[in-house]
């Protein structure tokens, strides 16, 4: 949590307090700019942010939520520490992304295994309404090869992209960090109808600004979730942008305001959907 609020609050001081005042309180003091930049963060499924409460000079959280990310870092260090190995084959995991949520718990399942063992997804149902369907089954089409749970399908017109699986489908479904993943804008073109439109659904169209500001403004070896360094508001006219990685290449923290017009901002999206589709023919 405390890297949180010192990440919040590494580009400037509080928004709230006057500029010549900001320098001397604590980095983000006022509880409306970190709700602002990090209401939606989430660890352990909740939103610790929100629940922070500043008294005096310092940052209040409740007994219970402090239980439970602890809980939460011990059980996630004891993890990271021990050796994962496919259930499969055996193959030694490089990381913790064999990881795999199954119907009777978290399996470690290599992506060799986890191709071998599922249907492929050969777009069966391609342009097929969602409402009219309930099946499951086939691989994901996500970058690491794991169990579909869920039919990726087009909030805006109800027709089927292909399946997923649970954590690609909870991003697609929050719009933030799914354009983040390779292939997720092909992804979101399976839609006959968004295909045709050469567009993207709305929740999705802040997170491809955002995603294009990380490519022409960021530092390249940020590593910082999309939506926890990159702010885009929507105000007359334009959108107002922050770009603030936590690296660049003179070794300071980077901080970028750039301020696009919507003419500018509809140019972004059609070279968006261009660029995926010219990849995908």
């Amino acid at each position: 949590m405390q890297r949180v609020i010192d990440r919040a609050g590494a580009s400037y001081g509080c928004r709230c307090q006057p500029p010549q005042a900001a320098a001397q309180q604590p980095r983000h003091t006022h509880p409306d700019c970190l709700l602002r930049r990090h209401q939606d963060y989430t660890i352990a499924c909740t939103l610790p942010v929100r629940a922070l409460v500043w008294a005096d000079a310092a940052w209040m959280i409740p007994r219970t939520l402090a239980c439970i990310l602890d809980q939460r870092d011990e059980r996630e260090s004891g993890l990271q520490a021990a050796e994962q190995h496919c259930d499969g084959c055996g193959a030694l995991s490089p990381d913790g992304s064999w990881r795999t949520p199954t119907a009777t718990g978290w399996r470690i399942i290599c992506p060799a295994c986890a191709v071998s063992s599922l249907r492929r997804y050969r777009r069966e149902l391609h342009g097929a309404a969602y409402v009219h369907v309930r099946e499951h089954g086939p691989s994901a089409g996500c970058e690491t090869a794991r169990p579909a749970t869920d039919w990726g399908h087009c909030h805006a017109h109800g027709l089927i992209r292909g399946p997923l699986c649970g954590s690609c489908n909870t991003m697609e479904g929050q719009g933030k960090e799914f354009l983040a993943r390779p292939g997720s804008v092909q992804h979101l073109l399976q839609c006959d109808d968004c295909r045709t439109e050469r567009s993207l659904p709305p929740h999705h169209r802040l997170a491809a600004l955002r995603r294009h500001l990380h490519l022409v403004w960021g530092a390249q070896d940020c590593d910082w979730l999309l939506h926890m360094h990159l702010t885009v508001e929507e105000s007359d006219g334009g959108y107002d942008c922050t770009v603030h990685c936590s690296v660049s290449e003179y070794g300071i923290r980077a901080v970028r305001s750039v301020r696009l017009s919507h003419e500018e901002a509809t140019h972004v999206l059609s070279r968006t959907v261009e660029e995926a589709l010219a990849q995908d023919a």
